[in-house]
Parts: structure tokens; C-alpha cells; sequence
């Protein structure tokens, strides 16, 4: 018999099952290799893929790692909350007013993460998972901004009036737009801006606008990512730390005093949406950023496990 494993589908930043963004988890990591990893990430072809190790050691933190379809990346949001979701699911760790809020922490490439999770609301189906974003360091970008703009399907007049395409630690640029109407209507040339990301050493590009169909929402965002194997990501949540903390500093999103409270909704025209909660603190040593996200699992399965090269 071959020899098999169980990963989970869990959809993040989704108020209700088969919408947000999807993530594949394995919980028993611990013996696959990189490759397998890889070929597993592929397998599952979610744009994310979280592969957790060391679930049962009880004197370190787990160790999560994260595979598009194409290749390993240093950071992702959403399969970090549906991770911790799949990992609280698995153990039968419940949400319950008489006990304390579950709070776990994963050993990564971007350092070590701390969620926890909040207790649901009357009308809410689960918790709502928190997670501590590493710090945002964000940088002007040097690269050519209309060849940039030209590839995204837009133009250097489409962006915000002063507000320069920023670089994020992740190496994905965030790029302003004035209008919700040309952010919908944006049709990248992603052979194209898959090379060009290859060659300028770009993960990925979110394309935002706070011209939103909501007062309730603060941002409306699509992002693209075709060099690392995701043409159009649903939603991203590693990239929303950086855009809370742009968002935050440029006097764009109102406060009170030193928190800030952000609604930001991604999707695909026509597609996938969901909605990532914000809280952004300014303190003595810069800005603090958490991101929270609903979680559901709609698929658990066996996985062959594949050879080792």
C-alpha cells in the first residue's frame, strides 16, 4: 500500500465557506523532503501550500514552511491563519468562553509568528484567528514605474497623486490607484511581468485603491504573482501588514489617537473575495501591525506521498 498523508483545504479571510483565499495544509511535514514538499505544493495547486513540522514537540515551536505550486516562499499570510486553524481543528481545541483564548506560535523564514484566537461572535461560524505581522520596512521601488504601470495594464496617470510604488520586505510592490473602476478593469501581461519580476527581483504587485463601493471598507486590493506560479492571488494576506502600516503613514485611513481599525477587501473581478481585518498600533519603535482572518476547512484528504529524487 503507498504510503500516504492527510492534508487539509481551509479557505482564510472567508466569512463563509468556499469564498476568501485557499490554502492546503499538511500537519505531518516532519518527514518529507524539499522536493516533496514542492511536488506536494503542486499536487494541491492552492497558492499557497503550509507544511507544518515539529507539531509535537513540546519544547519548541512548530515549524511551518510555505509552497506555491512553483516555489517556496518566505512569507504568506493566509496559509499561516489556515494553518493554525487546521492545527486547533485537529487537536479538538475548542473556542469556549470558560477557557482561555488558544494561542500558538510557529517557528519561520519570516521569524517567529504568534496567533491566537478570538472568540466568535453569536452570528459567526468559528473564531477569529490574529495574527502578529513581521515588521513592515518598507522602501521606495527603483525600478522603471511606467514599464511597471505598462505591464499591470495601467498607466503612470492611473496612480494616486503623490503616493510613490513602495517595496515591501516580502519584494512585492504596492502600487495606489485613484479609481475602483480601473483597478477592476486591470488585465496583466503576465508572461511579461513574470519576466520582468524575475529580473527585478519582485514577488509580487498589489494594486490598491481607497476609492471603494463600501464606507465600511478602508482599501480594496488585487494582487498578482505570476513569477512565483500565482497569476492572481484571491487574497493576500502578507502583504496587507505593509499596506496597513503605508496606509497608516500617509494620514490615508482615520484613527483614533494610536490604533487604527482597517477593513480591506481583495478579489478577482468576478471571483474569489474576501476580507482581511487590520489593526494597526503606532508605538515608541514604529508601527505594530496584526491581521485577522476567518477560517474554514472544506476538505480533508489522503495524499500519496511522492518518491524522493
Amino acid at each position: 500500500m503507498a504510503d500516504t498523508l492527510q492534508f487539509r483545504l481551509v479557505d482564510a479571510f472567508a466569512d463563509k465557506p468556499f469564498d476568501g483565499n485557499s490554502a492546503g495544509v499538511v500537519l505531518d511535514a516532519d518527514r518529507l523532503s524539499d522536493s516533496q514538499m514542492q511536488r506536494i505544493a503542486r499536487e494541491i495547486n492552492a497558492s499557497e501550500t503550509a507544511f507544518l513540522s515539529r507539531a509535537n514537540d513540546l519544547h519548541r515551536p512548530g515549524r511551518l514552511r510555505w509552497f506555491t505550486p512553483a516555489t517556496e516562499v518566505s512569507f504568506c499570510g493566509h496559509a499561516t491563519l489556515a494553518a493554525a486553524h487546521a492545527w486547533a481543528d485537529a487537536v479538538g481545541l475548542k473556542c469556549q468562553p470558560s477557557q482561555p483564548e488558544p494561542r500558538l506560535d510557529f517557528d519561520t523564514a519570516a521569524g517567529l509568528l504568534s496567533l491566537h484566537a478570538e472568540l466568535p461572535s453569536a452570528d459567526a461560524e468559528g473564531p477569529l484567528w490574529w495574527l502578529q505581522m513581521p515588521e513592515a520596512a518598507l522602501r521606495p521601488d527603483n525600478t522603471n514605474p511606467m514599464r511597471t504601470c505598462e505591464l499591470l495594464g495601467m498607466s503612470l496617470d492611473d496612480l494616486e497623486p503623490g503616493a510613490p510604488i513602495m517595496r515591501t520586505r516580502d519584494d512585492d510592490l504596492i502600487l495606489l490607484v485613484h479609481s475602483w473602476q480601473r483597478l477592476n478593469e486591470l488585465r496583466p501581461n503576465f508572461h511579461e511581468l513574470a519576466r520582468w519580476s524575475e529580473r527585478h527581483r519582485i514577488r509580487g504587485y498589489c494594486v490598491a485603491t481607497l476609492n471603494t463601493l463600501s464606507p465600511l471598507t478602508n482599501v480594496h486590493s488585487r494582487f498578482f504573482a505570476p513569477a512565483a506560479g500565482v497569476p492572481e492571488d484571491p487574497v493576500t494576506g502578507s502583504v496587507h501588514g505593509p499596506l496597513a502600516v503605508l496606509l497608516v503613514s500617509s494620514g490615508l485611513v482615520p484613527g483614533a489617537r494610536s490604533r487604527f481599525a482597517l477593513n480591506c477587501v481583495q478579489g478577482q473581478p468576478g471571483g474569489r473575495t474576501g476580507l482581511v481585518r487590520a489593526m494597526v498600533e503606532s508605538t515608541s519603535q514604529g508601527y505594530r501591525v496584526s491581521i485577522a482572518a476567518r477560517c474554514h476547512t472544506t476538505l480533508t484528504g489522503d495524499l500519496r506521498v511522492p518518491p524522493l529524487d
